[in-house]
């Protein structure tokens, strides 16, 4: 761009000083012409005038008075009356200017000449001024031109090192502005780009860590089961393993496209009829060969069917999230019980030997927070609870106790309530 712009500049310069030369070199050879022209006519009007006096005064035009009418660089001719010539024979040599006079009654002519070489000097005087001039200008223009140059390079760099940032996912100072309005336009929108571009790297990776939290344990469970599977010799034994984990891989499965999907779309979820007594013994198949490895249990308490409107994918990973906090950071059992309250389906994860290890008002669903471990799984899973409606909570410190409330699933209540009335409706319209 230096390069560029300081070339540019140049030619720009030259041309206006080759224009500006070629138009005073020719005014000037036009006037210096003019000049020496009218120094002619001037000395033939004064040889005319001076010949007219001697004739007057009846005396002989003779050489040597041309002469002193002349300079020794003019020559001056006069044809007389009789066709004879009378000169000065000063014996100028080369190019002239010449003027000739008449006198009024036609017997005298005069002839005067003058050479060019003066004038031809004077014009290469000015040509010689002209050029130095000239170059000067250049060379002013071209100082000019390289500061400028630099001026407009320097936010250029500037501007091309800070694009090169974006991308790196590395954070960016913001362009200062230089005063230029297209430089700081530009600036401007790349600033805006690199913090988009920063959101989203910083999404990519929030996805990939998430992912490989949410991944971690279930892939543990399913490689003991896996081995479990190499140890037995009973081949339905083989079969049933291998049928609980090719489900462990869908779910897998699931989990990391409604992760990825959550990031380039926002969090959105297919919510349905979802049987929660389902839901965790699918949870407790998963989980079982870990707890047992541990030597401890994961059991469920439920009272009926208790049936949520939420999202499936959603809900598996967040129950899978409060199993895994209870597995990492708790000592005893796992409980989880099933209940309606209200509106509201709850599931409580209580690990019966937890004491929560977090102080006072801090919030453990806040992302980064951990007495331990990463603070993503608990802020994830609030954000999953609430992409369905629902909402999360620790209830107890001690035993350490989450509780999930979801929409509950209305229909069975309508029907009933609709039964009911169309009973009513019956008995009232019955016989008298």
């Amino acid at each position: 761009m230096y390069r560029l712009f300081l070339s540019a500049t140049l030619r720009v310069a030259l041309v206006t000083v080759l224009m500006l030369a070629t138009v005073l070199g020719t005014a000037t050879s036009y006037f210096v012409y003019q000049i020496y022209q009218r120094q002619a006519e001037t000395l033939a009007s004064r040889v005319l005038a001076a010949i007219a006096y001697r004739q007057t005064s009846s005396l002989e035009v003779t050489p040597e008075y041309l002469e002193s009418l002349a300079t020794t660089k003019d020559d001056v001719t006069v044809i007389l009356p009789d066709g004879s010539t009378v000169s000065n024979l000063s014996g100028i040599s080369g190019p002239v200017f010449t003027s000739t006079r008449v006198s009024p009654s036609g017997e005298w002519t005069v002839i005067a000449a003058i050479s060019q070489g003066p004038a031809y000097l004077m014009i290469g005087l000015v040509a010689m001024v002209t050029i130095l001039v000239s170059a000067i200008s250049l060379a002013v223009a071209y100082r000019v031109a390289d500061r400028e140059s630099r001026r407009v390079n320097r936010p250029l760099n500037d501007l091309a090192a800070h694009a090169e940032t974006i991308g790196s996912g590395q954070p960016t100072r913001k362009a200062k502005p230089v005063g230029i309005d297209e430089i700081d336009r530009i600036a401007r929108v790349l600033d805006d780009r690199a913090g988009r571009v920063g959101e989203v790297l910083e999404a990519e990776r929030r996805t990939s860590r998430e992912m490989s939290h949410q991944v971690r344990t279930p892939l543990t469970a399913l490689s003991l089961r896996l081995e479990e599977i190499i140890l037995t010799d009973d081949l339905a034994e083989a079969k049933a393993e291998a049928a609980v984990g090719v489900v462990q891989i869908e779910r897998l499965t699931e989990v990391i496209d409604q992760l990825v999907k959550g990031r380039r779309e926002g969090v959105r979820t297919e919510q349905e009829e979802l049987d929660l007594s389902r839901l965790v013994g699918e949870q407790m198949v998963e989980w079982y060969p870990v707890f047992a490895n541990r030597r401890r249990r994961i059991t469920l308490q439920a009272n009926g069917t208790v049936v949520a409107w939420a999202s499936k994918a959603g809900q598996s990973q967040v129950l899978a999230t409060l199993i895994e906090n209870c597995l990492i950071h708790g000592r005893g059992d796992v409980l989880i019980r099933l209940r309606e309250s209200g509106s509201s389906a709850v599931i409580e994860v209580v690990d019966t030997k937890g004491v929560l290890r977090l102080r006072e008002g801090v919030d453990p669903f806040e992302r980064g927070v951990s007495a331990s471990g990463t603070g993503l799984g608990l802020a994830l899973a609030r954000t999953l609870v609430a992409a369905d409606d629902g909402d999360i909570a620790l209830t107890s410190r001690k035993p350490v106790t989450f509780t999930v409330y979801l929409p509950r699933f209305q229909r069975q209540d309508e029907e009933r309530e609709a039964e009911v009335a169309a009973m009513a409706e019956t008995e009232s319209i019955g016989p008298a």
